[in-house]
């Protein structure tokens, strides 16, 4: 039996690191491994995830979860995960038939609701890592949400890290009454 493993939480936590580390070890284990981004996520690459550390590898660039199906491997890697569109049976289906993942996405949306079908693979996953990072407001190291600092927001997804920040629970609420009042 296979499992699915998340690593979750706001904007700048590890996320992508801890996927790529975990990569490199299943690789070392002698695992063919297969990683994944959405194609919407072009900022630092179209064919590589890469951290903000600098370490990257290469990725095939889906914009469905049910493409994975047509890639083998005994490890699946995938970053970004909330951008992705479809299903998540086939995760379970190929997690039941003894396949890993390494999964990273942002749990939340910077309105504190669920991003993408974050919250179901939350939910069905056999291990849970939730992050936090630095809040770029009062540099409490417990940031767990991420704020969108920027302009009109004219959609619901705006991939990018210009216009969004990591802040803590307190920083967020005095934001929010900020720009609401």
């Amino acid at each position: 039996m296979g499992d699915i493993n998340v690593f979750t939480g706001p904007m700048k936590c590890g996320k992508t690191q801890r996927i790529l580390d975990e990569a490199q070890r299943q690789q070392i284990a002698g695992k063919n491994i297969k990683v994944f981004k959405p194609k919407i996520d072009d900022r630092f690459s179209d064919v590589q995830v890469i951290s903000r550390k600098g370490y990257k590898t290469d990725a095939i660039a889906i914009n469905n979860i049910d493409e994975i199906k047509n890639y083998d491997a005994d490890v699946y890697v995938i970053d970004e995960f909330q951008f992705l569109k479809g299903d998540l049976k086939e995760l379970y289906r190929l997690a039941n038939s003894g396949k890993k993942f390494y999964i990273a996405g942002l749990n939340l949306t910077a309105e504190r609701k669920p991003f993408g079908n974050m919250g179901d693979l939350l939910c069905m996953s056999d291990n849970v890592q939730i992050l936090t990072s630095v809040c770029e407001v009062c540099r409490n190291d417990n940031a767990i949400y991420t704020y969108y600092a920027g302009k009109d927001k004219t959609g619901d997804v705006l991939v990018g890290e210009e216009n969004y920040i990591p802040v803590c629970r307190k920083c967020y609420e005095k934001l929010m009454r900020e720009k609401n009042n």
